[in-house]
């Protein structure tokens, strides 16, 4: 699995806490720019949500259907500068049933659609 799909899936996987922990604002949606991940029009739209969970799901939703091959790497690289706590998160080994049913359910909902 590439590190990009892999990042995204621990993200998915953790959605709910992310969200609620994760405030975009600043410096990630600044280094998404910067990296040619978002333009500066979905950053706007992004800093003018409301609270910081409205934020989140808005940036997640954009990185998710961006199809950016590096856009989950990136928003990892952001994470480290002030919560390197999710890294940790994203980072731990999983086994390799976990590896093989998220792969299953993922193959499973694009051939749903």
């Amino acid at each position: 699995m590439a590190e990009n799909e892999r990042i995204r899936h621990r993200i998915t996987d953790m959605y709910a806490d992310f969200v609620k922990q994760v405030d975009p604002r600043s410096y990630i949606v600044d280094l998404l720019i910067q990296r040619r991940i978002v333009d500066d029009e979905v950053a706007e739209q992004l800093r003018g949500k409301e609270t910081r969970q409205e934020r989140c799901r808005a940036m997640l939703h954009e990185l998710l259907i961006s199809g950016n091959p590096r856009a989950f790497i990136v928003l990892r690289e952001a994470l480290i500068q002030n919560y390197n706590f999710i890294v940790t998160r994203i980072d731990e080994p999983v086994t390799g049933i976990y590896i093989y049913v998220n792969i299953f359910i993922c193959q499973l909902a694009q051939t749903s659609v």
